[in-house]
């Protein structure tokens, strides 16, 4: 196990490195909006505030931000992409829709934030507004979890549904251009209890989750997420053919890890692995990073494995003695939990892992790991910091509340974007943004101003309640798109959209 090297607590922010100046409690509500939207002043960078030509309307946010109701109940943000015409799709979840449980909702927004009609126009009979696409999956909670854009401008969508003896399963959708089902997608009749259009995926009697979803080069889709109980999971990858279908050439081991072809299961010991995230790699390997848990509620390690394309592990990659077997990489950032969230790979090859660490007041700090192409840890990553954490790690504390990680991007010109969730000590949350230098230090041009948040990190509120940012996508002209859900003066929670400024 890795551990922190520095004598320096886990709790000192970043920012005391950075800016030299003591922690400045976290502002909430709109005023930290303001801030950040003006830039703290006239001498002030533009860049990381709002831009202020989004989402222009009578939502009760200001110019830059989209707060979107569905209905009368709650509306979830957890992922989004930006098409190659500019307009912006969000995926997540809505008891807004359905009789009972949670429907799985996808939304398109145009390039300038309103809503775009022509996609899911039904008018509103699967209880959505047009501009949206609702899927009710059956009796239980459906949640839609991960994202993707094939070449063909066809949408795929992955999560779970609850099946008919109130398990979990794996469920993919594609949807065409225009939000309506692909029904040559997963077609069969509805023998798995979806719609053609949508795939039901178990394992078994156990619950298996999908939370996250990447595109191969020849069209192929690769799942990652989690199958078993809670307290013992295994962290699992599927592969789809292009109509839905398993591919059984994938994990082709006559179930010798328990599953069948199609799927890899990676069981790392008697505890629990969990798969959060995918990425592909130029050469086509995948990159799937996720969370162990050892046996009798121990701490949580981040885990990070490469799988050739036939699904094996590639023991070139993390070959250590870690306690994994080759293939699969152990990061510990210190004596308490460590949490995966979201994988990004550089241009030069390197990964990077965002997520969270626990500090030593039991806080939560957001976090950054960088690990070279064979799988070790990258030491000019984060050097000299004394935030807490090893080389090749980077800790980001925003004060003595909760900071947590949820989505990391890498712009065109190799700088690290983050975004996630802030929470003051006995406050309310709010979104917060970060962009990174390549060595992983704070771009201080970026977010420049007085929301309490040194320069290099954007502080957002959409009003008085709790804000969670959980997805980011970078536009081409480089401008930041943020996602998640706002809570409303009634308590019910909106889809949250918000854009930021790269340039002055």
């Amino acid at each position: 196990m890795m551990t922190a090297t520095s004598a320096t607590p886990a709790w000192q922010s970043l920012r005391e490195r950075l800016v030299r100046r003591p922690v400045v409690a976290a502002v909430t509500g709109l005023m930290a909006l303001s801030l950040a939207a003006c830039g703290g002043g006239d001498s002030a960078s533009l860049i990381g505030t709002l831009d202020k030509s989004f989402g222009k309307s009578n939502d009760g946010t200001p110019d830059g931000m989209v707060s979107f109701s569905i209905g009368a109940g709650n509306d979830h943000g957890r992922a989004t992409l930006v098409q190659a015409d500019g307009k912006i799709l969000v995926l997540g979840s809505s008891t807004s829709t359905g009789s009972t449980g949670s429907n799985i909702v996808v939304q398109r927004f145009n390039a300038d934030g309103t809503l775009d009609t022509s996609f899911g126009a039904d008018g509103g009979s699967d209880g959505s507004p047009d501009g949206v696409v609702s899927l009710d999956l059956g009796a239980g909670s459906d949640e839609g979890r991960a994202i993707a854009l094939q070449a063909d401008g066809k949408i795929v969508v992955a999560g779970t549904r609850t099946a008919s003896d109130n398990s979990k399963n794996m469920v993919v959708a594609r949807l065409k251009a225009d939000g309506k089902l692909d029904t040559g997608f997963g077609a069969d009749g509805g023998s798995d209890g979806t719609p053609d259009g949508v795939v039901s995926l178990s394992l078994g009697a156990d619950d298996d989750l999908a939370n996250a979803v990447v595109i191969q080069a020849d069209g192929k889709i690769l799942l990652a997420g989690t199958t078993g109980v809670e307290g013992n999971t295994n962290a699992v990858v599927a592969r789809l053919n292009t109509n839905g279908s398993l591919d059984s050439s994938f994990g082709a081991d006559a179930g010798n890890d328990g599953s069948p072809d199609g799927f890899v299961t990676l069981s790392l010991g008697s505890g629990s692995e969990q798969a959060v995230a995918i990425a592909l790699q130029a050469d086509g390997r995948a990159v799937v990073v996720g969370n162990s848990t050892s046996v009798g509620g121990g701490s949580s390690n981040i885990v990070v494995a490469r799988l050739n394309g036939d699904g094996s592990l590639d023991a070139d990659f993390g070959k250590s003695n870690d306690g994994t077997p080759d293939g699969v990489v152990n990061v510990s950032l210190g004596d308490s939990d460590d949490l995966a969230s979201a994988v990004a790979i550089q241009a030069n090859g390197k990964i990077l892992v965002g997520g969270t660490t626990t500090a030593q007041d039991n806080s939560k700090n957001a976090a950054v790991v960088r690990l070279n192409a064979d799988g070790s840890l990258d030491a000019t990553f984060g050097a000299g910091t004394n935030d807490g954490t090893p080389e090749g790690a980077v800790g980001i504390s925003l004060g003595n509340g909760n900071d947590e990680l949820s989505a990391i991007a890498v712009d065109a010109d190799g700088k690290i974007v983050v975004a996630g969730s802030t929470t003051s000590t006995g406050g309310s949350s709010n979104v917060f943004v970060a962009r990174l230098l390549a060595d992983g230090s704070l771009d201080s041009e970026f977010g420049q101003g007085d929301d309490g948040t040194p320069d290099g990190v954007v502080n957002l509120s959409f009003g008085d309640g709790n804000d969670f940012g959980r997805a980011l996508a970078l536009q081409a002209d480089g401008k930041i798109i943020v996602a998640g859900d706002s809570q409303a003066t009634d308590g019910s929670f909106n889809i949250a959209l918000a854009r930021l400024l790269v340039k002055n």
